[in-house]
């Protein structure tokens, strides 16, 4: 059975205060070169599924920038391949394009996964990444009979608590899902079943559901389609095991990328290809006296100063005498000399001068907007 994949490039429930005011959420750096997207899609493609569309709701400029025609993900293709699905300026109803949910989002788009060749979808969010077999999950659903099998997990990398904003799903003793809350408070993960925003069903199946809520004016997929019909449809849980990074709020974006300076989860997490856009970037450049520990430097970068525990994307210059503890660098960030920055998140093009000295906490880092000059 051909499957067709739904990426949802951005979240409802995040809160990313100005990393996601210009860009959506599945374009955000991970791990120096990479975004969160090339996560997902390569995914999908090594498990053989080459027909995936995403769908954009709002600024998405880089996302397309990033994506372009899916070459590096070998999308192009005469059958499938990558779409970028955007909102109309305005939709049938005569609103702007901005979609309000999910189901609308799906409803808007529904005249493209109706030429895709696949007969299932699999649909998945961008504020969680993980490496899961989708083949294996696919055939899963299919051997249950299942209406709809929704992937969960009970464990978040060795943290105690569930992300607020994710789905907390609760299972009878057939695996069967017979209710769903949007987690609020702070609640232990412990033998707690919580969304990883991955969800399997036929096209046909979707297609029918899509429209019956519009048509009753529901717009969120979880609550009106999973929550609401429950106790009508058979939704199957599927428990994930393996690593994942939960990306929805500040703090949780950081704890990401500081996961990538771990030997262990790195090779776990590479352990199959990421693709992403190439650039033809230079080496990066240690100066002399400089001082790297335990940081990820990706290409372009000259370093003169001390890095600690960082992550450092793209044509970053750090000056001499300058101290990085702890943070995170979008490309083409200037660094002068004698600045001090700990638990820091600088966005793209930022320049910091000379003896500046920025601290924040891991669990409420300091956020530089795109562009800023400290």
């Amino acid at each position: 059975m051909s499957i067709l994949g739904i990426v949802f490039s951005y979240s409802e429930r995040e809160n990313l205060r100005e990393l996601t005011r210009l860009r959506t959420i599945a374009s955000l750096p991970m791990a120096g070169k990479y975004r969160i997207i090339d996560f997902l899609i390569s995914n999908f493609v090594n498990d053989g599924i080459y027909d995936i569309a995403v769908i954009a709701r709002d600024n998405y400029h880089s996302l397309m920038d990033h994506l372009g025609a899916g070459m590096e993900w070998d999308l192009i293709r005469k059958r499938g391949g990558l779409r970028v699905l955007t909102p109309y300026a305005k939709s049938e109803s005569g609103r702007d394009g901005l979609y309000r949910g999910s189901v609308e989002a799906l409803s808007n788009n529904m005249h493209s996964f109706r030429r895709s060749m696949g007969d299932l979808v699999i649909m998945a969010e961008a504020s969680i990444l993980y490496s899961i077999d989708f083949n294996h999950l696919a055939k899963t659903h299919l051997n249950s009979n299942a209406d709809i099998t929704a992937v969960y997990t009970k464990q978040l990398n060795g943290h105690p608590t569930v992300p607020m904003g994710v789905a907390v799903m609760h299972f009878n003793e057939n695996n069967r899902l017979y209710d769903l809350n949007i987690n609020k408070d702070d609640m232990s993960a412990q033998d707690v079943c919580w969304s990883i925003g991955v969800f399997v069903i036929k096209k046909s199946l979707l297609m029918s559901l899509v429209a019956d809520a519009m048509a009753f004016g529901k717009y969120d997929f979880l609550e009106d389609i999973i929550k609401r019909l429950s106790n009508r449809l058979d939704i199957q849980g599927y428990e994930y095991k393996g690593h994942l990074l939960e990306v929805s709020s500040v703090a949780g974006y950081m704890k990401a990328n500081m996961n990538f300076l771990n030997a262990n989860f790195r090779n776990r997490a590479f352990h199959r290809p990421i693709y992403t856009k190439s650039k033809d970037s230079v080496p990066a450049r240690y100066c002399k006296g400089c001082c790297v520990k335990n940081s990820i430097i990706s290409d372009g970068c000259r370093i003169e100063g001390t890095v600690i525990n960082s992550v450092i994307s793209r044509n970053v210059f750090i000056g001499k005498d300058s101290i990085v503890k702890n943070s995170v660098i979008m490309q083409n960030t200037e660094i002068m000399q004698g600045v001090s920055l700990d638990n820091v998140i600088l966005d793209k093009d930022v320049i910091v001068r000379e003896n500046r000295q920025l601290s924040g906490h891991e669990t409420y880092p300091v956020v530089v907007e795109k562009a800023s000059i400290i």
